[in-house]
């Protein structure tokens, strides 16, 4: 069964969270401890801690595979602003638009889904200025 990105980011808190609580009990009890026992405590931390990351990314795809059933928005926002690059006439304009095309492209190379939507709706809003539309 697959897990929501609501769950996976959920999962990755509680695992944080335990490797932080095992961390704080190898402090604590640091002096009753054996170098070996120290040793396995702080090996779990990490092991828990990778597992966090690891729920981290499954998350982020997921978030990334929901904004593909998006992809028609930039699909949408690029071919306008092909459309409107073909049509400036001014270097203001064209600086606008390249901006916000910089911008998607960075928000698209960081595999963040919020920002991916906001530069597409930024480009689209742009180019539709730009077009005087």
């Amino acid at each position: 069964m697959p897990i929501s990105k609501e769950q996976a980011r959920e999962l990755a808190k509680t695992f944080r969270d335990l490797s932080n609580q095992l961390g704080d009990f190898r402090f604590t009890n640091w002096g009753t401890l054996s170098p070996a026992q120290r040793q396995r405590i702080e090996d779990a931390e990490w092991t828990l801690l990778n597992y966090s990351s690891d729920f981290v990314t499954t998350a982020v795809g997921i978030a990334l595979n929901d904004m593909l059933a998006d992809l028609q928005a930039l699909s949408d926002a690029t071919t306008k602003a092909k459309e409107v690059i073909a049509t400036i006439e001014t270097v203001k304009d064209i600086l606008k638009v390249t901006a916000t095309l910089i911008a998607l492209g960075g928000a698209i190379a960081s595999q963040n889904p919020s920002a991916i939507a906001s530069a597409a709706g930024d480009l689209f809003s742009t180019a539709k200025d730009v077009l005087g539309e």
